[in-house]
């Protein structure tokens, strides 16, 4: 009976999810590209709840149209987030704008008009660095997406905020946290890389943003978060050298995004190497039976693979796609498919939950663990591929733009 009971209880929290979730679809983007933050409002107003989506209508045969019913059952109308986490709702919006652009299913654009309507007044900032550049990093996307500008404002907002954290100690480099100031580490200098580069790709006629992000690779490359083994560690110490932290997979991620928007800024091939040379070596040592998996093993393992964790892998997979598409590289279409492949197989549940492990069995089930897989499937599909259209020579087919993936 408790099993049936709790069955039960999970149906009626799915359901009441799906409600939330299906209202999405009734909210349109606005279309005028001068639109402010009032106009993307008036979204959120006339939105009118719908019925519930039945499970079984979410199109089984299809895991990224399924992935993304099932991740938007975790959205509130309330907060216009999806989950709890104020910066893991930021990644899995990211993941629900990546799967619009991949397949042009804009059915669940409206999550993008309720999170900036219903927390947009304080610009998505907070004392924590890296927050803030994963939202500032969703509304660049969005502006790619629908071209509504005051998405790009709010990008160059929350970037010249934290640049802000920028000073001299350990001889640059962005704080983590603000107040008071404490941490260089590796995930929010790699993000402000990424918003600054691709916010100058965005700009006609920009200079500050691509003087910041040639600054903060600079120093990036020289900080000695970078390991003899080509993984990046979590930051540095007090005595500003490698603290010799987690080479969680997000933090081997982010950075080949950066550096491949800051390829396209100056197209310097150097970015390109070092990028895929960090890409291999993670790779190499951040999977198992080809699989990703994050570098914890042990006793100790559950307690160090807090939420926070959950999301750490889809934004690698994610982002390692930007870095393929701008290389027009093949070389890593093998490794996508087969975290695809495994999902599908071994971690996606009746209902089409995906977990935390790839390899399965299917577990710990959050908004997170959601989008991080379907980040995955996500990519998987549109792989650059090369055709050959004469001797000696051949043109690469590239069915997505780099610019418009994220």
């Amino acid at each position: 009976m408790a099993l049936v009971t709790q069955t039960r209880r999970e149906q009626l929290s799915r359901a009441m999810r799906r409600r939330d979730a299906a209202s999405l679809s009734r909210r349109s983007r606005p279309a005028n590209p001068t639109a402010t933050a009032a106009v993307v409002a008036v979204g959120v107003v006339i939105t009118t709840l719908v019925g519930l989506i039945v499970p079984a209508a979410l199109g089984a045969s299809n895991p990224l149209k399924a992935g993304v019913a099932e991740l938007l059952t975790y959205y509130s109308s309330e907060t216009g987030l999806i989950g709890t986490s104020w910066w893991q709702a930021a990644v899995a919006l990211s993941t629900v704008e990546t799967y619009a652009q991949t397949t042009g299913d804009h059915s669940y654009d409206g999550a993008i008009v309720s999170a900036f309507a219903l927390n947009g007044a304080g610009d998505f900032e907070n004392d924590s660095d890296d927050d803030t550049a994963w939202w500032a990093l969703v509304w660049l996307q969005a502006y790619d997406l629908t071209h509504v500008t005051a998405y790009l404002s709010t990008a160059e907002t929350d970037a010249d905020y934290i640049h802000r954290a920028w000073d001299s100690a350990c001889g640059g480099g962005i704080w983590w946290q603000r107040n008071p100031r404490s941490y260089k580490n590796a995930i929010t200098n790699e993000l402000f890389l990424e918003l600054t580069a691709w916010l100058h790709n965005s700009i006609s006629g920009d200079t500050k943003y691509l003087r910041w992000a040639e600054a903060e690779w600079s120093w990036f490359e020289h900080s000695g978060m970078i390991n003899s083994s080509y993984l990046i560690n979590d930051g540095l110490g007090n005595n500003c050298q490698n603290n010799s932290g987690t080479t969680w997979t997000y933090n081997q991620g982010v950075i080949l995004a950066g550096l491949a928007r800051l390829y396209q800024a100056t197209g310097h091939r150097s970015l390109l190497s070092t990028a895929e040379r960090i890409a291999r070596a993670a790779i190499g040592q951040l999977t198992v039976g080809g699989v990703l998996t994050e570098p914890c093993r042990g006793a100790s393992c559950p307690a160090r693979l807090d939420p926070d964790t959950q999301a750490f892998k889809g934004i690698f997979v994610q982002d390692l796609k930007v870095l393929a598409v701008t290389a027009k590289t093949t070389r890593f279409n093998a490794f996508f498919s087969r975290q695809a492949r495994s999902i599908e197989v071994d971690d996606t549940s009746t209902y089409h939950e995906l977990g935390m492990l790839w390899a399965g069995p299917v577990a710990d089930v959050s908004s997170s663990t959601q989008a991080s897989a379907l980040a995955a499937l996500v990519a998987s599909v549109n792989l650059p591929q090369p055709a050959v259209c004469g001797p000696g020579m051949s043109l690469w087919i590239l069915f997505t733009d780099p610019l418009q993936i994220r």
